[in-house]
């Protein structure tokens, strides 16, 4: 039927340009269906896998919150150790050291 429709669309009546309306968007919705449904699965598979993984926050340095210079303190610090190593620079922590 659908050849039929597609060879002679132009000697279509009002009722079969409905019937092929009809089977287009039923075919649109049956697909847009079939996509929520594998998302759907999908996001079922990754929350039983959020659930068995236990993964915890990183703490920030308290430092770099509280105290903006410290930021720059550190950039600064690392740039001058690659500059003068030329090795790659990997800051681990941060401590403020008293005068």
């Amino acid at each position: 039927m659908v050849l039929g429709v597609w060879q002679n669309w132009e000697s279509l009546n009002v009722g079969e340009a409905f019937l092929v309306a009809l089977i287009a968007i039923f075919i649109v919705f049956l697909v847009l269906a079939i996509i929520i449904f594998i998302t759907w699965a999908m996001q079922k598979g990754m929350e039983k896998i959020d659930a068995s993984t236990n993964i915890l926050p990183k703490e920030e340095n308290k430092i770099l919150s509280e105290d903006p210079n410290a930021v720059v303190a550190a950039l600064v610090a690392s740039m001058e150790f690659y500059r003068e190593t030329g090795k790659e620079v990997r800051i681990v922590s941060i401590k403020r050291i008293e005068d």
